[in-house]
């Protein structure tokens, strides 16, 4: 799954590109607020929202600057687009598709870059089947923790430093499970508010 932050700085990046179109800088800094909806994709063929944005200056044949379809409804403008994804519910989301000069180069960007709209789904359910295994595995370490809690009580001083150092390692483990949770519980929610 993408980080947010990661999906922030190819946005900030490619407005710098953009930066002397104050068109296409207004359209950034919307994508920039709906950055959680927002997802790069090599092909955003078959996306409910996809927007194409082309910043080839020197080729032969440089590509179309703007391309946007929201819900089917091909948009003429940045300026539609955003109006129409503003209205649009919350949670379609955005895929887009950059082309630039050394795009397949650019580590910010390829970083982002799903290879098409299918793996954002995908992301979807692997941060769902994530979660469920790091509930099982936080579990496992609580069990630990109570068994070794019931010996302590049940074998007196004997074991106490065994049990202890498990008991240890079990509450560490809970507590760095509980952490990489909340990161995932937190992408979840805004797959589902977005």
């Amino acid at each position: 799954m993408v980080s947010r932050t990661k999906k922030l700085e190819a946005l900030n990046n490619f407005t710098k590109l953009v930066g002397d179109d104050p068109v296409l800088a207004y359209l950034m800094g919307f994508l920039t607020g709906q950055v959680d909806r927002v997802h790069f994709v090599r092909d955003p063929q078959g996306a409910d929202i996809s927007l194409r944005l082309s910043q080839e200056r020197f080729t032969v044949w440089p590509g179309e600057p703007f391309r946007a379809n929201v819900g089917g409804v091909i948009m003429p403008h940045p300026i539609a687009f955003v109006r129409a994804v503003g209205q649009a519910h919350s949670d379609r989301q955005i895929c887009v598709s950059l082309n630039f000069e050394r795009a397949d180069e650019a580590e910010w960007y390829q970083e982002v870059l799903l290879p098409d709209v299918s793996h954002v789904k995908l992301g979807i359910e692997a941060a769902e089947y994530e979660a469920k295994a790091l509930r099982k595995e936080m579990d496992h370490a609580l069990d630990i923790y109570a068994e070794c809690k019931r010996l302590l009580e049940k074998s007196g001083s004997e074991r106490k430093a065994e049990l202890d150092y498990y008991m240890s390692v079990a509450q560490t483990q809970m507590k760095l499970l509980s952490g990489k949770l909340e990161e995932v519980s937190i992408q979840l929610k805004q797959y589902q508010e977005n």
